[in-house]
């Protein structure tokens, strides 16, 4: 099977001719659409991400260690934002309360984290198109505030380089 350097080249690789491919199609069916240079660099990052996505129920996987960092992170942050429920509640002074928070935000994320892996099957859930067309439609969905081309262009960089994964798998095994 391909490995993470391989996912991640042709990510690389293959996001110019995908933009290139892109432009051409739309422009041609609707108008040419001028770019501001982080809306590229945005798309070409989806792209990437999403060619190395699907091993994210890999527990050694760079994508897998990304994800409980950032459940670790989010969990911490998560309690920090809706802290005026709670923190009223703490017997403790300010700073002990923000380190007793930062604790169990980072156990928590730890928490998701197992749970995640022990959920995940590798090559199950998360190896199929469906499951990339779900996650480049929440994309879709989450930048509905951008104009109709560059809302595309997000879903589908993504989406793309999720199948580049996939059709990778099932093409190229190694012995």
């Amino acid at each position: 099977m391909p490995n993470f350097k391989t996912h991640i080249l042709s990510g690389i690789l293959g996001f110019p001719v995908f933009f290139l491919v892109f432009n051409f199609v739309y422009s041609h069916l609707f108008y040419e659409v001028y770019y501001v240079s982080t809306e590229i660099v945005i798309s070409y990052f989806l792209f990437v991400v999403g060619s190395d996505f699907p091993d994210i129920d890999h527990q050694s996987s760079f994508i897998n260690r990304l994800l409980r960092l950032f459940l670790i992170f989010g969990s911490v942050y998560y309690l920090f934002e809706y802290d005026f429920l709670y923190k009223k509640y703490l017997p403790f002074s300010y700073n002990l309360s923000n380190f007793i928070l930062i604790v169990i935000g980072t156990l928590v994320g730890l928490l998701l984290g197992i749970i995640f892996n022990k959920l995940s099957k590798h090559r199950g859930l998360w190896h199929s198109f469906l499951t990339g067309a779900i996650l480049s439609f929440l994309i879709y969905l989450l930048n509905l505030k951008y104009r109709t081309p560059i809302n595309i262009l997000y879903s589908l960089s993504y989406f793309v380089g999720f199948s580049l994964h996939i059709i990778l798998d099932k093409n190229f095994k190694t012995k």
